[in-house]
């Protein structure tokens, strides 16, 4: 099968994302939520689903260093490591 014409994606080398909690609604029940896990999902043009789990570094979430694209849904696609994956943005 030949690939479609166009680039491939490429998932920047800086925080997509910042901050450790989801903020609440109004009332008990809605109360802020402490984060555990960000992930980022593309979904192509046949209906697969790829999900990227983020790394938090540096109090943001990441790209991992080089994702792979699985359409498993029991499995994370990222291949990153626990620390080390990118460079501190101030250098």
């Amino acid at each position: 099968m030949s690939e479609p014409p166009g680039e491939v994606i490429v998932l920047p080398p800086l925080p997509l994302a910042t901050g450790q909690v989801l903020p609440g609604g109004e009332g008990a029940a809605d109360a802020a939520r402490r984060i555990t896990e960000v992930a980022l999902v593309v979904r192509t043009e046949d209906g697969a689903e790829h999900r990227v789990v983020l790394v938090e570094q540096h109090g943001a979430w990441w790209a991992p260093a080089q994702p792979r694209w699985t359409t498993s849904p029991d499995r994370s696609t990222d291949r990153a490591t626990p620390a080390g994956n990118h460079p501190h943005p101030e250098g």
